[in-house]
């Protein structure tokens, strides 16, 4: 997924990390998400740049990264595995495989 800035952003399965790479300097940054083996699976930049990011081994959580911080976003469901992530402006979406449905996250006011 691409950012505004035209930074590419990914979810990393095996090692469970955020990554980032900008094309401008050639960099690459990685962050780790909490708990006992993550692993990321679904990425995408919302309207205000802000990621958000699915751990598909934890069933329960997304997460929005905003200046680096990655708050559980907790599903109400058990087995809430989300395989993807889209959204419009403000708000952001995630396909919930494991309950047959489509959960929308409505996001803060920056």
């Amino acid at each position: 997924m691409v950012d505004s800035q035209g930074r590419l952003w990914v979810s990393e399965w095996n090692s469970g990390n955020l990554s980032m790479h900008d094309p401008k300097d050639g960099s690459w940054k990685k962050w780790k998400l909490p708990g006992e083996r993550p692993r990321a699976y679904s990425v995408y930049v919302d309207d205000r740049d802000a990621v958000w990011l699915t751990d598909f081994a934890a069933r329960h959580r997304a997460f929005r990264s905003q200046d680096r911080d990655l708050p559980r976003l907790p599903s109400d469901k058990s087995g809430a595995n989300v395989r993807q992530m889209a959204g419009r402006p403000g708000e952001a979406w995630g396909g919930e495989s494991g309950t047959n449905r489509l959960v929308v996250i409505d996001k803060p006011q920056a």
